[in-house]
């Protein structure tokens, strides 16, 4: 896939993540629906998170969010174990539309790559940006469901 491509496709789905997230209600961002162990508000905040934690260093430049996210959105962390304020989900949304342009920026002409170190089996910094394309959507899905069952119970 050609570069243009794949980030006009990374900027798609953002667009519909961001659209999405601002269908959210805020009372409803920090529930945590009936077999789940996080909320709305922390995968908006895993989404943003994982993508700076991975492509910022593969090109050999610093992570663009706070330590606090690194700290609150990894895979395995859960709002109950939060010591600070999370960010606003206004701020989350806002920072993921921003994101985008940042990683395009500069990512640009260094798709095809190899990374220093493989990431679960990918060779490319390409590679990683196919990843968390689909990694996003996996944890847009899980928003998606996460909404209609809390909407569902509040009008219940």
């Amino acid at each position: 896939m050609r570069e243009v491509q794949l980030f006009e496709q990374m900027k798609l789905w953002r667009k519909w993540t961001v659209d999405f997230l601002r269908t959210i209600p805020e009372e409803i961002a920090d529930q945590i629906p009936n077999g789940h162990h996080n909320n709305i508000r922390w995968n908006a905040g895993h989404i943003l998170a994982g993508w700076d934690n991975t492509m910022f260093p593969a090109v050999h430049l610093e992570r663009q969010m706070p330590l606090s996210y690194h700290l609150m959105f990894p895979s395995g962390s859960k709002p109950d174990n939060w010591t600070e304020q999370p960010p606003s989900m206004e701020v989350l949304i806002k920072q993921l539309e921003q994101q985008v342009h940042a990683i395009e920026q500069a990512c640009k002409g260094h798709l095809d790559e190899p990374l220093k170190e493989f990431f679960l089996g990918m060779k490319t910094l390409g590679d990683m940006v196919v990843f968390h394309m689909n990694h996003e959507s996996l944890h847009m899905g899980i928003v998606k469901s996460m909404k209609q069952m809390l909407i569902s119970v509040e009008q219940s």
